[in-house]
């Protein structure tokens, strides 16, 4: 599915990616877990072009996606629910969830992408005329998620979905997103500080300290680790 080999990205003379090799298989729930600052977002900003590497190749399925605009990228099948949501605040849920669309062939789909968001997620659809804005955390992450969806992407990048959201929301929200890959089939590429809830529901994870990859493996076995358990669960 996607493959990144020696990635290396600077932020002027700060070198916030080292070296980093990821593998993501298809149908896949893979976890990038760390603190803040390690670089985890730069990693899923730099697949999908947001940020430039100086180093290393990203591959989704044997094509290359360095070098490619963002709108390029989406086409070949990745999108992203960024970080802090961004969401336009004063357009609809339905509004919002139709800019996930405007990109080459999902426009054409886009009826049929309403269709399956709302059943899926049945709030936004009670919702749908509401502005973005007004909605509470979890529902305003939770349309983050489905905008992106909105593409019908190969490849899906969640960046920090549990910020900011109170336990029981955050539940709420890795629920949603286990379903997809168990129930939908979607590919995740999932970063987040919250190393219990991605060891619940990833297939595999990797471990990012300073930009670099400190441990990866099979999440349940990462999970039992001992300095994991003291460092990242706090046992």
């Amino acid at each position: 599915m996607m493959s990144i080999e020696g990635l290396e990205v600077w932020y002027g003379k700060i070198l916030a990616v080292d070296g980093i090799s990821i593998k993501v298989e298809n149908g896949e729930i893979v976890g990038l877990i760390g603190p803040n600052g390690a670089g985890k977002s730069t990693i899923l900003n730099t697949i999908i072009g947001v940020v430039k590497p100086k180093k290393g190749k990203i591959t989704l399925n044997g094509d290359s996606l360095v070098d490619l605009p963002t709108y390029e990228i989406i086409k070949k099948g990745v999108t992203i629910a960024p970080e802090g949501r961004k969401l336009f605040p004063f357009l609809t849920v339905e509004e919002n969830l139709l800019m996930g669309a405007i990109n080459g062939e999902a426009w054409k789909k886009r009826r049929d992408s309403l269709e399956f968001i709302y059943s899926k997620f049945p709030r936004l659809k009670e919702r749908r005329m509401q502005l973005a804005g007004t909605l509470s955390g979890g529902e305003q992450q939770m349309l983050t998620i489905a905008r992106a969806l909105m593409a019908s992407p190969k490849l899906l990048l969640i960046d920090e979905p549990s910020l900011g959201l109170a336990p029981k929301i955050s539940l709420e929200v890795y629920k949603l997103i286990k379903s997809l890959r168990d129930e939908n089939r979607i590919t995740i590429l999932l970063s987040d500080q919250n190393a219990k809830r991605v060891f619940q529901i990833s297939d595999r994870a990797y471990i990012i300290e300073n930009g670099r990859i400190r441990m990866e493996g099979c999440s349940e076995e990462l999970a039992k680790n001992d300095e994991v358990r003291r460092v990242y669960l706090g046992l």
